[in-house]
């Protein structure tokens, strides 16, 4: 069977380096959830209020966020301009948590210009230089907001940026998590559209964010997969993500939506949300885990690791559901049971190179991928291989 391998798309169109999943494998939306569980409301807010939220963190930014598409001077410039000239800014979105704080969905560079012109882009007041405005260009080109602020002749303009009213509608704290997620995908309007693990990164804030990007940052991920698997919008930490998921928790737990199943992971890790697990989470023994199955997968499959060429092939993209079955089950296996596995290196990956041609197992890896019967047949394909080479 020849099997269409597409790439998912990093930042300005370049490939990831990870196999892009049919249409519908990431999002499964089963029963159609009820409209009255959606919970918003809309807010009025002035400028001096955001910025004061700002400033206390309650309104969250996360520079590490909504990959690298950061506006340059000019067009920041304009949204700035805008406001001078008392034009109304769009509609804002943000989700609350329980705790009050606001997560933005929609206007991350809107409210990222607005806070670096006047609080600065490290808070410490020194705002960028306006650079090619319009109307006001002869005036305000070169200054920042602290050197306008301080000409008598300006006051006007200042006080049309500062008395400023924002538009917010904002996702109230007991709308149900995947009615919040696919609140976020649907209004995102920001270059391209979010993938589905920014989304959830923007959701899920806290350790289980950090610890993914701890685990993508690690020397050892770097060096298997992480030369050629861009990070730009989550790519790579969406693969550790299924690996720490399909590693804590039992197979049978999942139902066929992957994008609920990551996500409760997420929450779970934040201590948010408690899943039935496996084994218990340690953040410790799980890096350990992690290490110990990529550095087997580069001495097992070298660089056809995770993917589906082999041998003298044409080197294809990171396969999600290889690197997650991989992954899990390199990392669960004794030493004994995969110093076999080299020991008959060669032989082994005879095997595993037949099944990897095989129609059924490239439906289970690929166009069933996420689904209940294809991560079902991929890992007991792959257990029976193991079990040939299982060591006490």
């Amino acid at each position: 069977m020849t099997v269409n391998i597409q790439e998912d798309l990093a930042d300005e169109g370049v490939g990831s380096g990870v196999e892009r999943e049919q249409e519908g494998n990431q999002f499964k939306t089963g029963e159609p959830f009820d409209p009255a569980s959606i919970s918003l409301s809309s807010k009025i807010v002035a400028l001096d209020t955001v910025l004061r939220r700002i400033r206390n963190h309650t309104i969250t930014l996360a520079p590490n966020f909504q990959r690298n598409f950061v506006w340059d001077t000019k067009r920041k410039s304009l949204l700035i301009e805008s406001m001078m000239l008392r034009i109304p800014l769009p509609m804002f979105y943000v989700s609350e948590d329980k705790d009050g704080v606001w997560e933005v969905v929609d206007g991350l560079q809107r409210l990222t210009t607005i806070k670096d012109f006047i609080l600065g882009e490290d808070g410490d007041g020194k705002g960028f230089k306006l650079k090619g405005l319009e109307f006001w260009g002869e005036s305000f080109d070169g200054k920042d907001f602290y050197t306008i602020n301080r000409k008598l002749d300006a006051a006007r303009i200042i006080n049309n940026v500062m008395e400023a009213e924002l538009s917010f509608t904002i996702i109230n704290p007991d709308t149900p998590e995947k009615v919040k997620r696919n609140i976020f995908k649907r209004i995102n309007t920001g270059g391209m559209r979010l993938s589905t693990q920014e989304i959830r990164h923007a959701l899920y804030q806290g350790e289980a964010s950090d610890l993914l990007r701890e685990l993508v940052d690690n020397s050892v991920y770097q060096r298997v997969v992480g030369k050629t698997v861009k990070d730009d919008r989550m790519a790579g930490r969406e693969l550790v993500l299924r690996f720490i998921s399909f590693y804590l928790r039992k197979r049978e737990d999942f139902k066929g939506d992957m994008d609920e199943f990551l996500a409760d992971t997420m929450r779970h890790v934040n201590n948010e949300h408690t899943i039935p697990l496996r084994i218990r989470y340690d953040k410790i023994q799980l890096t350990e885990a992690f290490k110990r199955a990529l550095n087997r997968s580069d001495s097992l499959f070298g660089e056809h690791a995770f993917r589906r060429s082999h041998e003298n092939r044409r080197k294809t993209p990171v396969n999600k559901s290889l690197f997650e079955m991989w992954t899990v089950l390199l990392a669960r296996i004794n030493q004994p049971t995969f110093e076999s596995i080299i020991a008959d290196k060669q032989h082994f990956l005879l095997k595993y190179h037949k099944m990897l041609d095989d129609d059924a197992f490239a439906d289970a890896i690929g166009k069933y991928g996420s689904d209940p019967a294809g991560v079902r047949d991929r890992y007991s394909r792959a257990i029976t291989l193991l079990k040939e080479y299982q060591r006490a």
